[in-house]
């Protein structure tokens, strides 16, 4: 079914001349102590690997506690989305187990308009 979707969502890029370069899921069940398995940093560790960079401040988003961090532990900048699973945080402070700084932002679209919109310093060589 994963890779159905991951099919699926190829061709309708491709057909806007997008394309991902890949896709890093954790397989495991809970009980089978991976280290890729949200809120355990592996999959991102895998992420830096495969592109060669360092994902200090690298801005990661998700809709749960988990999501963000997982990104946190490799030093990514945590981004709350309040729709999906985070809707549940709408309209109170979050709890303390957010990692410190984490920004929390309406939707997907805002925390693109975010995104788009922030000075990015230029990246070393």
């Amino acid at each position: 079914a994963l890779n159905a979707m991951h099919t699926k969502m190829n061709k309708l890029l491709a057909a806007h001349g997008g394309r991902v370069d890949a896709v890093f899921y954790c397989p495991h069940a809970p009980d089978d102590n991976c280290g890729c398995r949200k809120p355990l940093p592996g999959l991102f560790e895998q992420i830096g690997e495969r592109f060669g960079v360092d994902l200090k401040g690298v801005p990661v988003v998700g809709d749960t506690l988990r999501d963000v961090q997982a990104g946190a532990r490799v030093g990514c900048s945590p981004h709350l989305v309040l729709t999906g699973k985070g809707a549940a945080f709408r309209g109170q402070p979050l709890p303390a187990e957010f990692p410190a700084g984490t920004q929390v932002h309406e939707d997907l679209a805002a925390f693109a308009d975010w995104l788009i919109a922030r000075p990015v310093a230029p990246r070393p060589a």
